[in-house]
């Protein structure tokens, strides 16, 4: 116990993971908990505490609170947020409603629909927001416009695998029923201009992007969009996956850099100008008028960048940093970093399981805990010359290397990769966006209502460029990206305890918390790859070679689908099949592994036909979009039809000797708030 007492101070700081264990709680079941259920454990729980607030005990009492707290918050946001869901294919239906986002993206547009009128459809069973894309034409759409188009709406995407990211899950929480696509652009029926401060954020916002894409051309003006105000959507895909693969994605998502960065540049700015006159600097508190300033500037980036988690979590810390510089206080960086934390996780539970809020507290966790332990011993004291650039230049390497080796559970969790030379392209990158980029884009805002916005593009444009260029030269070097398999969900917890081991121990037994993280990343060496992949709807199937690589017996090897089954397999392609052994033709698929054989049905057949021909051919398995039943076929054939697909969503297969082994995205009856009803889901993914 003395261990534990002499960390007692650091260990307060994990008060945030209690409330994630609370929220964990609430999603992992199948069924949605009963909401009385929250209430009674919240209040029990807070009775527990203020009975006990004076007593020694309470210590034990806390985390019970916490995880209460985080399971009310999850299911109070749940409900709160509560919407009908498109239940069925709905087409060429006149869709009406308000314009509450504009997502621009390449060569389409997609917007966000309130106060939403469906033809056919009864008010009751209307969604509060649909997401409806059609093809750009350049028109310009102002967020608040009521418009009117034919479209097709479709229910919420169901995860394309097992223990996939949930989409449907996603959309729920930002209050959006159905998915679908227009004919054709919009009619605009009444326009209510900039009322309202968020229409007016939410315009200038796009404004802004459009201008900066309109003067910079290309891929350069879209990277310099999606740093000022967050719209990736425009980037070219080429231009997208170097710099993911280059290991600088995390430029294009508006967080702790480009925020911190912004409220730096005015602070000192301001700052500066003040200090110029001796009265001002004698007479009033220049230090705590820059910080009031530049936490309004940071608050107005914030409204322009829409609020992203990591930049919502940047504003707190920035906000707490610059409140104790008006109150004669310092900012702790790691109690700042916990209150951000919980705040996020108490009005917005459901971001716990986005890779944006993972890998944000992550860097800065990591980042924070490095420099208190490490800094005194590594920088060289001074703030002249060149111990300034030495200090700047060793802080970027070491930061990039802490925040990388941080990240990479996450990393590899989320999106199967990791960039092998992540490191070299930041330690380049990050003193051009600190010193060229973020101020040029800071001095186009400023100037942008003179018309001068042109003078701060030029900067900008000969930073983002070198920028480009640098991981185009990165990914074309030999294993720049390495396609790797996930960690388990287990592996992720262990992988994150050992970090938050490291990070907030402070004696040299934190070391213990390396080989757990290491344990946790090892986790995807267990991983066993399916033999076959079913998509919910069939449209793709997917099987594997006796050589480990995959290929696909139905659908493109370009869906979005088949390019998430092979990311999480660790692969990059898929083989043709023309180049596979698999007997396949327009209609059948006779797909043998061992001793198992499986007959695909790739085209609509009657169901008891199609029963008939793999009781023919002594199939094991017959997958087929039909509905099957057992009189089809009396032999030992199992079905994977229509009505199994619909009702439990995607199936994974593992064909062993002696044993067939199948999971499925749904494995019981059970049903959440953002799932349809057991049994009535009917949807592809693939056109989202």
């Amino acid at each position: 116990m003395k261990l534990f007492s002499a960390e007692r101070e650091r260990l307060v700081f994990l008060w945030p993971v209690g409330m994630m264990i609370g929220i964990a709680a609430y999603f992992a079941p199948p069924d949605e908990p009963a909401i009385y259920l929250s209430i009674g454990a919240l209040a029990l729980c807070t009775g527990l505490l203020l009975l006990t607030w004076r007593r020694p005990f309470r210590i034990y009492i806390m985390p019970f609170f916490l995880i209460a707290l985080g399971f009310s918050a999850s299911s109070f946001r749940a409900h709160l947020v509560s919407t009908p869901l498109i239940t069925e294919e709905l087409h060429y239906r006149m869709v009406e409603g308000d314009i509450d986002e504009v997502e621009p993206v390449e060569k389409r547009v997609k917007l966000v629909l309130s106060h939403v009128k469906i033809e056919g459809l009864p008010a009751d069973a209307t969604p509060l927001r649909v997401r409806l894309s059609f093809r750009d034409d350049g028109a310009v759409w102002q967020v608040g416009d009521r418009v009117r188009m034919q479209a097709d709406i479709f229910p919420l995407p169901q995860p394309v695998m097992p223990d996939s990211y949930d989409f449907a899950r996603h959309f729920y929480f930002r209050r959006i029923g159905g998915n679908g696509f227009a004919m054709r652009p919009p009619e605009v029926i009444s326009s209510t201009g900039n009322s309202g401060i968020y229409n007016y954020f939410s315009n200038l916002r796009h404004r802004i992007g459009e201008d900066m894409r309109a003067k910079m051309p290309g891929e350069t003006g879209a990277v310099a969009a999606a740093m000022t105000v967050g719209e990736t959507g425009p980037i070219p895909t080429e231009a997208k996956d170097n710099l993911r693969n280059s290991g600088l994605a995390h430029m294009l998502a508006i967080a702790g850099l480009h925020l911190g960065i912004v409220a730096a540049i005015i602070f000192f700015n301001v700052r500066f100008l003040l200090a110029l006159s001796t009265t001002l600097a004698l007479r009033f508190p220049i230090k705590k008028i820059a910080a009031c300033i530049a936490l309004i500037g940071a608050g107005i980036y914030l409204f322009l960048a829409g609020a992203p988690v990591p930049a919502l979590r940047a504003f707190i810390m920035v906000a707490v940093l610059f409140g104790g510089f008006m109150l004669d206080r310092s900012g702790i960086s790691l109690r700042t970093l916990s209150l951000a934390a919980g705040f996020i996780l108490l009005i917005f539970p459901e971001s716990m399981f986005g890779a944006s809020f993972q890998m944000s507290f992550a860097a800065t966790l990591a980042i924070i805990c490095f420099s208190e332990s490490f800094a005194p011993y590594l920088y060289r004291r001074g703030n002249f010359g060149w111990r300034k650039i030495y200090n700047h230049g060793l802080s970027i390497i070491f930061t990039s290397l802490v925040a990388t080796l941080a990240t990479a559970p996450f990393v590899l969790y989320n999106f199967n990769r990791l960039a092998s030379f992540g490191l070299i392209s930041n330690i380049i990158v990050v003193p051009l966006a600190t010193f060229i980029i973020m101020p040029g884009l800071v001095i186009s805002l400023l100037l942008m209502p003179l018309g001068l916005q042109w003078l701060g593009y030029i900067p900008v444009k000969f930073g983002i460029d070198i920028m480009l260029r640098l991981a185009a030269w990165v990914v074309s070097l030999p294993y720049a990206s390495l396609h790797l398999p996930a960690p388990s969900d287990a592996g992720l917890i262990i992988s994150a305890a050992g970090l938050l081991w490291i990070c907030l121990i402070r004696q040299r037994w934190r070391l213990f918390g390396i080989p757990v993280m290491i344990m946790g990343l090892a986790t995807m060496l267990l991983h066993t790859p399916p033999d076959m992949l079913i998509s919910h709807d069939m449209r793709q199937v997917m099987a594997r070679l006796p050589d480990g690589r995959y290929t696909l017996l139905k659908g493109s090897a370009h869906s979005f689908t088949a390019q998430n089954w092979l990311r999480a397999e660790g692969q990059d392609e898929a083989v043709p099949l023309k180049d596979s052994a698999v007997e396949c033709d327009r209609e059948i698929c006779d797909y043998q592994i061992g001793a198992h054989h499986i007959l695909i049905i790739k085209t609509k057949w009657d169901g008891g036909r199609a029963g008939e021909v793999a009781c023919a051919s002594n199939a094991d398995i017959l997958v087929a979009w039909q509905y099957l039943h057992r009189e089809d076929c009396l032999g030992p054939v199992q079905f994977i039809g229509r009505g199994e697909l619909e009702a439990y969503g995607a199936h994974e297969l593992w064909l062993k000797p002696g044993e067939i082994k199948i999971t499925r995205v749904r494995q019981n009856p059970g049903q959440r708030l953002w799932q349809l009803p057991f049994g009535g889901m009917d949807d592809g993914y693939d056109e989202y």
